[in-house]
């Protein structure tokens, strides 16, 4: 796994307090009775961020995503908040429930590697 380092909270929509983690897996975002698939790009133990480009949602939205568990059957369940969402940057959420337990699991696990 890659890990950043804190960055400068230089813009007021985005405040990291840990390293961040750059993965790459799909999760399914849950809205009403509607499924969209979303490649989530990092993670850290207070949040993530996935790719794109058109966003529906907006910062302070609720938002409720499904993260594969490698091994596992039932997906995690992460409920959070919208913190920015733009097309340059994607989505950043900030986490307000998930079974941590397995989400540290889920932090674990190396990220794809990247053939040249």
């Amino acid at each position: 796994m890659v890990t950043r380092d804190r960055e400068p909270a230089s813009e007021q929509d985005e405040r990291r307090i840990e390293p961040r983690t750059d993965t790459a897996f799909f999760a399914v975002e849950i809205r009403g009775n509607d499924l969209y698939y979303r490649l989530v790009r990092n993670i850290s133990a207070s949040g993530f961020s996935f790719d794109d480009r058109f966003p529906l949602e907006r910062p302070g939205d609720p938002i409720v995503m499904e993260f594969p568990l490698p091994g596992s059957r039932e997906p995690i369940r992460v409920a959070g908040r919208v913190v920015y969402a733009r097309p340059d940057r994607g989505v950043g959420v900030r986490i307000e429930a998930v079974e941590r337990e397995r989400y540290a699991q889920l932090m674990a696990v190396p990220p794809p590697s990247r053939t040249s």
